[in-house]
């Protein structure tokens, strides 16, 4: 299974449309919106309006958030953002050897794993991420090279000894190939082992956290009537991947990734690792860290919390926050202050304005906004 099997990778593919975005601008403070969100592709004549694991929508939130909450609706909404076609040339510059029927063949269901790849290619493809944006391998033959897919494949078999131990076979020859910037692989790094950003919706402590407070990046993946689990996931030192799954594709009883492949995959890791230093992704040049304010990632305003995140050069926000916004009122009617309010009536209250496309999520969450109409004083 792990080399030829082909199965759907569920949220475990994100990555790859989060990486996307990130390498055409947006940034890990970018605005999402986690709210119900009908994106217009009909399936069978019906809207696709995807919904959450939990089936609840959290609002809007910063990419880091979405990510590592593993969020379907802002995955979604990234992947309409930057189109199926650059998420596919992602996936198969990074390793992925499937998904190759052409563009028209996904949607953007293909974000939350509406394809099928097998497990070594999805190892291989983290592999880039952990080597900081280097694929290392072996030349793949000439008869197996595309346009677009990688020119590199995995090393299987790195030494052979006899009864003796003499040596003989060893590979000591690999080849590196840059597939995405240092500045790149260290941002998505950051935001896959954000242990805080990921409380949210896998709880804290969780199996995607490791023992001795070891810095590891990982992503789970769920399928449809629990049909696959799925958790990929490495340090600087190993890369590992998990999935849990019947041959004969039939479904499991309620075993998400979270449950069923991250415990197996952090039992793994700690075992290989346990006579290793703790290791950490050197930060390189071209990334700074700035704060900005929570939910808009945009500039502080005195006005919202804020949160200090980390930019590639040329992608930090250079506007002010607009969610959090001051309004002068009439405290006893409870309208917007004109020139003519007496001004022992006017207070100024603070309200978040969030985007229209809110606007249910807000009502339904009963989040009080700004009022509408002025004084008539």
């Amino acid at each position: 299974m792990a080399v030829d099997g082909q199965r759907q990778p569920g949220s475990s593919f994100k990555p790859f449309t989060y990486l996307t975005a990130l390498s055409q601008g947006f940034n890990a403070a970018s605005m999402t919106l986690d709210v119900e969100t009908d994106f217009g592709t009909p399936f069978n004549g019906v809207p696709y309006v995807p919904q959450n694991y939990d089936r609840k929508f959290h609002g809007p939130m910063r990419l880091r958030q979405a990510l590592a909450n593993s969020y379907n609706v802002p995955a979604v909404q990234v992947m309409s953002w930057v189109g199926v076609p650059k998420v596919l040339r992602t996936a198969h510059s990074m390793g992925i050897d499937t998904l190759d029927q052409g563009n028209n063949a996904y949607g953007l269901t293909l974000t939350l794993g509406g394809g099928e790849v097998t497990l070594l290619d999805m190892v291989y493809a983290f592999s880039v991420m952990d080597n900081m944006g280097m694929m290392v391998g072996q030349p793949r033959p000439p008869e197996k090279q595309r346009p677009g897919f990688r020119t590199l494949d995995p090393v299987a078999i790195l030494r052979v000894e006899d009864r003796n131990g003499n040596i003989l076979y060893e590979y000591n020859q690999p080849q590196r190939q840059e597939i995405l910037t240092p500045q790149l692989a260290y941002l998505m790094n950051d935001i896959l082992s954000d242990r805080s950003a990921r409380c949210p919706a896998f709880g804290c402590p969780n199996a995607l956290e490791l023992p001795d407070n070891r810095p590891a990046a990982a992503k789970t993946g769920t399928t449809n009537d629990y049909r696959d689990a799925w958790t990929i996931g490495y340090t600087p030192q190993l890369v590992t991947g998990v999935w849990l799954g019947n041959s004969d594709n039939s479904p499991m009883k309620d075993v998400p990734g979270s449950k069923g492949a991250a415990p197996v995959w952090r039992a793994l890791m700690a075992w290989a690792l346990q006579d290793e230093e703790i290791a950490v992704w050197e930060r390189p040049s071209g990334i700074s860290e700035l704060k900005v304010c929570d939910i808009s990632g945009l500039l502080p305003t005195p006005y919202c919390p804020t949160v200090s995140e980390l930019f590639i050069d040329g992608t930090a926000p250079i506007v002010t926050d607009n969610i959090f916004q001051e309004f002068k009122i009439n405290r006893e009617t409870g309208r917007l202050a004109t020139i003519y309010t007496p001004p022992e009536l006017i207070e100024t209250k603070v309200y978040l304005v969030y985007p229209a496309e809110a606007a249910d999520w807000v009502r339904e969450n009963g989040i009080e906004q700004p009022p509408t109409e002025y004084d008539t004083i």
